[in-house]
């Protein structure tokens, strides 16, 4: 078969060859419906050049996209591809399949001659087909043989195609090619030229011809210039001119050439175009005017208006959109810049806005927004300016998808400024205090807020429409109300007190201001009501006056208040001294409740509230008329005892510590409190009200010292310690600041050897005023001032830099034990410890702290966790002033400490007091089976040094070796070797 194709290939060529070919395929293998096509450059579409349903020709052929059919596969492998059975189902995409529904594909490859698949041979079976070997070879061989014939054919198909495609573009733009042989002077033109000059195609162009149509206006000019062209040393030329048709047609052509030339540079041909521009001519001049008329609207509108092309990226604008923004529109060159030209906090709406119009998610968007004001160019306004953005699709492509929107942008910036004043002016009239009530020119109510409902009780939806006398009290006359309406119609207002009536029947004052509104023509329009509930700002200013006054929590009087009250008093006193009559003196009482701060912390805050108001409540009771009772502020009252003297005033004051010593009950709880009284007279204790205040809260201060729950009369001696005091306080905490605290070293003797083991740090303070100040007087001064945590640090710091310092000379063994006060622990955190010693690269084995017995025992700082911590760190635990609190034993088990210190009360008496060597015996006993170290404290003597070697004591120290002293002569002892002299007949 494949020898019989080639002999037919010889004597057959073109489309007798394709038909020769096709019958011979139907005779072969009998399919119903069968093709041959050629694949486009691109391999994305087939077109067929024949085709067959049933052995016979149809007259029109098909072309179709190759995605997701057969043919894609056959293109693709380049070879034969056979679906036996439910092609239709295997390929739903394929139309011819599922539209006739074929059961059987074969697909045939045809190759050109460098065996490029160009085309394929298609048959399509009704029933399920298979192939023989012998068809099969016989498929594989017509491929082959198809090749040459096919791509010959898809050219002149291609050609005619372009070429009806050429004269349908050239009909569409009214244009047509010719050419004129100048050495022959023969003319030749496409079809559509004889469309342009409106005359037979059997007509033969020529010069003459094409010279008459042109109109005689024009003819003259037209000849002259392509006679100068032909001759010049142009290449082309480009004319436009008119045509005179027979008919009496005018027409407008554009005629455009190239003139080639000979090698002499004689022009021997020129190919052109003409073009029928009539239509456009016209246009032209039409949009000539219209663009004038637009541009003349563009720039009158306020809006500017906008065109947006996503193909290309490219925006078109009208000068009113930059006069609108006030940006440079050399700035703005892409749609990155036109976002970025929007307000940082509006810029996503319109992102998402243009997103969803590209991903035709929507045809229409409208946004509004600010700009930035980095890119505007009035840098001086500080007012936002709003814009509208509105827009809509104006073009699609081919396949539907948004291609080009157009809108408009509007300044919005005073409708803006215009809705946020009416919301600012609706949030007013809803919020304000006052009443507001608007009604119409028959004086029938419009509106009311939210004010008015709330004094008056009636609801909006209740009093629209109604006239505002349904609020009369019937507490006016009809006099009055003509008077006041004849205030408003004179004069445009009218204000005063009236007496209204709520919806619940109660009356009520009110001040009243009610104001006429009118047009320009002076016609009334509205009447505006505004009022103000007069009682309860009345209220108010009663219970402010009480306040000003008085105590909130017990209602006494304020400090305020009593202040002024003793001011008069002493007026009083001093403008009657002559009158017998009249009180010569008076005295002040200040009255602390000792340890309030404990009951509130123990009970809450309730209870120490109702505990002031019995203290207010007992003083109210225990005093004369004439008294004055105050509550001075917190736990603190004062009293103004007219006529009382100082001796007087004590034995009030005694009395009134009798009566509250008695127990008090708060809701079932028992408290037995205590207060301290003191007391300053007129005139002993100050001339003026505010000496005499200020000297009564010395005294009271000055019995706090002494123990609370006592009373105090002033003198001056009390003021001048008291200002000591502060003065020395003063200078303390400037001395901490200033690090002038000094620190001493004690030795700590071993008894076993009479060698220094370790030190004990000792604080100093050298006051520049009172030179050296007892620790006892400045650390509790510092204790309760709450600088303690400062003088810590420092002697702390200081105490590790001078061990680093004597371990640098060489004397590694020694151990510094420091002190720490119980208010160290509560005040601040003692972790810092640990920075400290490894900053001076310190072992933690050389370091001791010392506590308290009493520190020891209070659970409430947290000591016992710390101590822990410390003592797992590797630093030593002391005791200190062992055997001076509540529980010695409770101390020693709940801290576990490596050594307990024997205070020196006990070792002062040690030779002559019983009781003193029996407990230290204890101790030493306890220590052994603890096995604990002992240090006793304050040894003076020789006596003391041999009881306690006796009785196994482990480390003595005190003034019997050597007081504290300084880091020098630390120092120098250790390089003396000093050793104590420990007796050795005990």
């Amino acid at each position: 078969m494949v020898t019989e194709l080639k002999a037919l290939k010889r004597n057959q060529y073109g489309k007798d060859f394709i038909c020769k070919t096709m019958q011979s395929v139907y005779d072969e293998l009998k399919p119903d419906h069968f093709y041959i096509a050629y694949f486009n450059k691109t391999g994305t579409k087939a077109t067929s050049l024949a085709y067959y349903v049933n052995g016979n020709k149809k007259v029109s052929n098909i072309s179709y996209m190759l995605d997701d059919i057969p043919c894609r596969k056959v293109l693709e492998s380049g070879a034969i591809y056979l679906l036996s059975s439910q092609a239709y189902l295997v390929y739903p995409k394929d139309k011819l399949l599922v539209e006739y529904g074929f059961e059987a594909y074969l697909g045939i490859p045809i190759f050109s001659k460098y065996d490029d698949v160009i085309g394929i041979l298609v048959c399509l079976f009704e029933q399920p087909t298979t192939l023989t070997p012998l068809q099969f070879n016989w498929c594989e061989g017509i491929g082959q043989q198809l090749g040459s014939e096919l791509h010959y054919l898809a050219l002149l198909a291609e050609q005619k195609l372009l070429l009806s495609e050429m004269e349908s573009s050239q009909r569409v733009a009214k244009l047509g090619n010719w050419q004129w042989d100048v050495q022959t002077n023969t003319f030749t033109w496409s079809q559509e030229v004889y469309h342009i000059y409106e005359v037979d195609k059997q007509l033969t162009p020529n010069l003459k011809l094409v010279q008459e149509y042109i109109h005689p206006e024009d003819r003259d000019r037209v000849i002259h210039f392509m006679n100068n062209i032909i001759i010049s040393s142009h290449s082309s030329y480009n004319i436009i001119y008119r045509l005179l048709l027979p008919s009496g047609k005018i027409k407008y052509v554009r005629n455009e050439s190239n003139i080639f030339k000979d090698d002499n540079g004689n022009t021997n041909l020129v190919r052109g175009i003409v073009q029928d521009i009539t239509e456009f001519y016209h246009l032209s001049s039409e949009l000539s005017i219209t663009s004038n008329k637009l541009h003349v609207t563009y720039n009158a509108i306020i809006e500017g208006v906008w065109e947006y092309d996503f193909s290309n990226n490219q925006t078109i604008t009208s000068p009113k959109i930059w006069d609108l923004l006030q940006v440079e529109s050399g700035k703005v060159n892409s749609l990155h810049d036109w976002i970025s030209i929007i307000h940082k906090d509006e810029r996503r709406a319109a992102i998402n806005a243009f997103k969803k119009i590209k991903k035709n998610k929507c045809q229409l968007f409208s946004f509004e927004f600010r700009t930035n004001p980095s890119s505007v160019n009035n840098d001086s306004n500080l007012t936002d300016r709003w814009f509208k953005c509105e827009g809509r699709v104006v073009e699609v492509d081919a396949f539907g998808k948004n291609e080009k929107i157009a809108g408009v942008l509007t300044d919005i910036t005073e409708s803006i400024s215009t809705v946020q004043q009416l919301n600012l002016a609706k949030t007013v009239f809803d919020n304000t205090s006052e009443c507001i009530v608007i009604t119409d020119h028959c004086n029938n109510i419009v509106t009311v807020n939210k004010s008015f409902e709330q004094v008056t009780g009636y609801k909006k939806e209740d009093v629209i429409g109604k006239n505002p006398n349904i609020l009369a009290s019937g507490m006016h006359d009809k006099r009055f109300y003509e008077n006041m309406w004849h205030s408003v119609e004179t004069t445009g207002q009218w204000k005063g007190l009236l007496y209204n009536r709520r919806e619940n029947g109660h009356v009520y004052p009110e001040e009243m201001t009610i104001n006429k509104i009118e047009d320009d023509n002076h016609e009334v329009v509205n009447y505006l009501g505004v009022f103000h509930d007069v009682s309860v700002r009345q209220q108010t200013e009663k219970k402010l006056r009480f306040y000003a006054n008085n105590d909130a929590l017990t209602t006494l009087m304020n400090r305020r208040c009593f202040s002024e009250m003793v001011e008069k008093e002493l007026v009083f006193v001093k403008d009657n001294k002559a009158d017998d009559r009249c009180y010569q003196a008076f005295s002040i009482l200040f009255i602390d409740l000792d340890d309030f701060k404990a009951i509130n912390d123990l009970y809450g805050h309730a209870v120490g509230d109702k505990l002031l108001k019995y203290i207010a409540e007992t003083l109210l009771k225990h005093c004369s008329d004439d008294s004055l009772v105050c509550r001075y502020g917190g736990d603190e009252f004062a009293i103004l005892l007219k006529g009382y003297s100082s001796s007087e005033a004590k034995k009030y004051a005694e009395d009134l510590i009798g009566v509250l010593l008695q127990p008090i009950y708060i809701d079932t709880i028992k408290l037995d409190i205590t207060i301290s009284i003191g007391i300053s007279s007129y005139p002993e204790s100050g001339f003026t009200h505010l000496d005499l205040l200020k000297n009564a809260d010395y005294a009271m201060y000055e019995q706090k010292r002494n123990g609370c729950n006592g009373i105090s009369i002033y003198d001056g001696k009390l003021q001048a310690e008291y200002i000591r005091q502060l003065r020395l306080k003063d200078r303390l905490i400037k001395a901490i600041s200033e690090y002038k605290i000094q620190v001493y070293y004690q030795p700590i003797i071993d008894i076993e050897t009479g060698k220094i083991c370790k030190f004990e740090a000792l604080t100093r303070w050298f006051d520049e005023e009172e030179g050296y100040i007892s620790p006892v007087i400045f650390v509790e001064m510092a204790e309760k001032y709450g600088l303690i945590g400062d003088l810590g640090k420092i002697v702390f710091d200081k105490a590790c830099c001078d061990l680093a310092d004597i371990r640098q000379q060489g004397f590694t063994d020694i151990c510094i034990s420091i002190n720490r006060s119980v208010r160290e622990f509560s005040s601040c955190d003692q972790k810092y410890i640990y920075d400290v010693i490894e900053r001076y690269n310190l072992p933690f084995d050389k370091i001791m702290i010392e506590i308290t017995e009493s520190a020891a025992l209070d659970e409430g700082n947290n000591i016992l966790e710390l101590l822990s911590e410390f003592s797992q760190k590797g630093i030593s635990i002391a005791i200190d002033d062992f055997g001076t609190g509540y529980s010695s034993m409770s101390a020693i088990i709940a801290n576990k400490p490596n050594v307990i210190k024997i205070d020196r009360s006990f070792i002062i008496d040690i030779e002559h007091s019983v009781e003193s060597q029996i407990l230290v015996s204890l101790v030493m006993d306890m220590s052994r089976k603890l096995n604990l170290d002992v240090v006793a404290e304050g040894v003076e003597s020789e006596a003391q040094v041999r009881i306690l070697s006796k009785m196994g004591c482990h480390y003595i120290q005190g003034f019997y070796f050597s007081p504290a002293v300084e880091i020098k002569q630390v120092i120098r002892l250790l390089e003396q070797n000093a050793a104590c002299t420990i007796p050795t007949n005990v």
